[in-house]
């Protein structure tokens, strides 16, 4: 089906970095998505987390946390951060009479306490020239030349249960030579997407450029990527399924579940107890707020919803009577100012 924008519609117009639609497209959730879109609209130098939400429809910690997902990708920049690709202002150049375009300023946003990178893509990605893509009979001189790349044709049409095409072939030559990736990782970047339900070439192109922009370049690398990437989707699934969350979550939220799975070695029912808590508390269940709870459950060695409970108890009421309600304001009181800010695991 052919189309063209609707002129009507061009009066005016904002833009949106290129790398948005390029590698985030498809990682990036709707929450995410929608809410740069809101950003580069509004044309703001500071977030308003409550006035997103009004426009948006998502909750204001949502908001938050798609802001820190765009600061953590670098697609975003804190408020007085320079970016590498930054220059001297240029002289002006004469106006011309065409749409106006909106620019996005640096976003404004509070730093979180909790740690919000997810393992083990450490590093802000470099900036990577425009690609340029090699020719047919550059990709048939070099199945000729070169045994490796001979194996990745033949292995990536197999296990993508297709013949690719010559498009096809040349992002694996690009790949193979210019990115100076393995057959070895860029098969296993493949295994990666058709496991995800992913089987097109665009997909593992961006995939395999995030690895390559992250130092994922060989086989340990990759192996060490994917066992970190699937305990990451495991301690979020269980999360999820335990707080009663949708399947979409964040990365600070998918951090933090994999903290208290992984790292603290949570039980399912005190992970409940302070889901509890939380809702008492606030009315909601926020992930930043039993993350706190359950902190303060970790160091100071409370391993059973029993010594949570008595834990959460004034001293003057443990004695073992009869049951009463827990008094939240006092105890998340104490919680909050006892629990010290997390920052991470510097293993990972």
């Amino acid at each position: 089906m052919e189309y063209r924008w609707n002129p009507e519609q061009m009066a005016e117009v904002f833009v949106l970095p290129a790398a948005v639609a390029d590698r985030h497209i498809r990682l990036a959730g709707p929450t995410q998505l929608k809410v740069l879109l809101w950003l580069a609209r509004s044309g703001r130098g500071s977030f308003d987390a409550a006035a997103c939400s009004a426009a948006i429809g998502y909750s204001p910690a949502d908001c938050a946390d798609a802001v820190q997902y765009w600061l953590e990708t670098g697609i975003l920049m804190a408020a007085g951060e320079v970016g590498q690709t930054e220059t001297k202002a240029t002289p002006d150049k004469p106006k011309e009479k065409e749409k106006k375009v909106e620019t996005m300023s640096p976003v404004k946003v509070k730093q979180p306490a909790e740690p919000t990178a997810v393992p083990p893509l450490a590093s802000r990605p470099t900036a990577r020239p425009a690609a340029v893509k090699p020719q047919m009979k550059e990709v048939l001189a070099r199945q000729k030349e070169s045994p490796d790349f001979a194996y990745l044709l033949e292995a990536a049409s197999a296990r993508l249960g297709k013949a690719i095409s010559p498009g096809d072939m040349e992002t694996l030559l690009y790949l193979f030579d210019t990115v100076c990736l393995p057959a070895e990782v860029i098969m296993m970047v493949i295994e990666y997407a058709v496991a995800d339900g992913k089987t097109s070439m665009r997909y593992v192109e961006r995939v395999a450029l995030d690895w390559a922009d992250h130092g994922i370049d060989n086989i340990a690398a990759a192996e060490a990527h994917l066992c970190g990437q699937e305990r990451l989707r495991q301690s979020w699934e269980q999360v999820r399924l335990l707080l009663e969350l949708p399947q979409s979550g964040t990365a600070t939220q998918k951090t933090m579940a994999d903290r208290w799975i992984a790292d603290w070695r949570m039980k399912d029912d005190l992970i409940r107890l302070a889901r509890d808590m939380c809702v008492e508390k606030i009315g909601k269940v926020h992930c930043s707020y039993i993350d706190k709870i359950l902190e303060h459950w970790h160091l100071d060695g409370i391993d059973t919803v029993e010594k949570a409970k008595a834990d959460s108890q004034p001293a003057a009421k443990k004695k073992p009577q009869k049951e009463t309600s827990l008094d939240m304001d006092a105890y998340m009181e104490q919680v909050m100012s006892r629990a010290p800010v997390y920052k991470g695991n510097s293993s990972k």
